[in-house]
């Protein structure tokens, strides 16, 4: 049985390669989103077709870039992909000041960028399964989940606050190159670290010959963790898209708190995942011992529940119960797709573990991008942030079903991982 002892402490520096990067994906991801009105008027286009090709063809080309980097992270390791993915996200990022002038360069550049930002979310799985002990695999997907919301919230601060400065929204957020510079050092140099230091759990034949992933995708664990990911991106993607809306625009509508005070409350749904990223890691870790269905499951219940009250005078018209419900909603997604990613880490053989999880991130992604069609179609066909609302409520429910499918069956997985390395 591996335990820590049997781990070398270097993991911890392949903890932090991960982190550092996934907060320069995570804000690069989200630096476009404050300034669409600015980049819309700077470039001609409607806002409509800002939000088109520069956040929704983004996450669309992440999708597909999460479904390629599970087969390159397994293929070639992980540290040469994620080499190659901060340089391009270097590149790119800094290229918007010479390209980022009309809308189709533009929309390229985002793209090259969602590319570069899949192998951020999806390495975090196999380095998990391959540098860390079981026990602690729920903190370690929890910390990369703590990573993604402090990226998202720096980058929401820093993108406009450079793009006033600088006298751009292109310098402003080419200004971000300079922090992901100084990350592709770091990066770098664990990579280089990393070929004096040997993990506990055998991944030769994860570089050498990497086996098939066929025999697993019928099995329970698979569907059911690809269907619970699925679940909990599309909630979590169309949440956040529609609530800023929700509580900006005026009544009947929506609250009419105004675009400054939605975005301040908003920060604290991304607050509480911060904590609840690491929660969620102790409480799959310590409390339930490795156990990670009612840890989803509770992040299920929430995200049946609060969106619901967000729409009842009870608590529409109570600061501090409606500041409550965004927190407990933000505290939803870290109990669920961290801890589904933990699942996974945990479940299958090392060897074909970032397949696993590029193939569910990258399903999950296309889920989250159809949940935010589907609410925004509602809200313009009712006028109305009621039945999108409603939707998010039932794709919960949804998901708090097929999470109670949620477990490991390790003969199961055994079986085929035996026959899937003979091919």
């Amino acid at each position: 049985m591996n335990t820590s002892e049997n781990y070398s402490r270097f993991r911890w520096l392949v903890l932090g390669q991960n982190v550092i990067i996934t907060m320069c994906a995570a804000f690069v991801m989200i630096s476009f989103a404050p300034l669409m009105g600015v980049i819309a008027k700077d470039l001609g286009i409607s806002i409509g077709a800002a939000s088109f090709g520069f956040m929704g063809l983004h996450m669309l080309a992440m999708a597909v870039g999460c479904l390629l980097s599970g087969n390159l992270v397994d293929r070639f390791g992980i540290f040469p992909v994620l080499n190659c993915s901060i340089a391009v996200l270097l590149v790119s990022n800094a290229s918007l000041p010479w390209l980022g002038h009309s809308y189709w360069p533009t929309v390229a550049i985002r793209v090259v960028e969602a590319l570069a930002c899949a192998p951020a979310f999806v390495a975090i799985g196999p380095a998990a399964a391959i540098w860390f002990p079981p026990r602690e695999t729920g903190a370690v997907l929890g910390v990369q989940s703590m990573a993604i919301s402090c990226g998202i919230i720096f980058g929401l601060i820093a993108s406009p606050s450079l793009a006033v400065s600088s006298g751009s929204w292109q310098t402003g957020i080419a200004l971000l190159s300079v922090g992901i510079g100084a990350a592709m050092v770091f990066v770098i140099a664990v990579s280089v670290v990393s070929k004096r230091h040997s993990p506990a759990a055998p991944v030769e034949a994860t570089i050498s010959a990497p086996a098939s992933i066929s025999k697993l995708v019928g099995t329970r664990p698979f569907i059911a963790g690809i269907l619970a990911m699925s679940c909990g991106v599309w909630t979590q993607q169309t949440f956040n898209s529609l609530t800023p809306g929700y509580l900006a625009v005026l009544p009947p509508m929506g609250l009419g708190v105004g675009a400054v005070v939605a975005g301040k409350l908003m920060t604290t749904v991304l607050v509480a995942g911060v904590i609840a990223s690491i929660l969620g890691g102790v409480l799959v870790d310590k409390v339930f011992r490795g156990q990670v269905r009612p840890v989803v499951l509770t992040g299920f219940v929430l995200f049946a529940i609060c969106p619901i009250l967000l729409m009842t005078p009870q608590i529409c018209n109570q600061r501090s119960a409606l500041i409550l419900c965004l927190m407990l909603t933000g505290a939803a997604t870290p109990f669920i797709n961290p801890v589904l990613l933990a699942f996974a880490a945990k479940t299958f053989p090392p060897s074909v573990v970032g397949r696993v999880i590029g193939s569910w991130m990258g399903v999950a992604l296309f889920s989250g991008a159809a949940g935010v069609m589907v609410g925004s179609a509602e809200l313009s066909s009712t006028g109305t942030y009621r039945l999108s609302m409603e939707i998010i409520s039932a794709i919960a429910v949804l998901g708090f079903l097929t999470a109670l499918f949620v477990y490991p069956a390790k003969e199961e997985i055994k079986e085929c991982s035996t026959c899937a390395s003979e091919i």
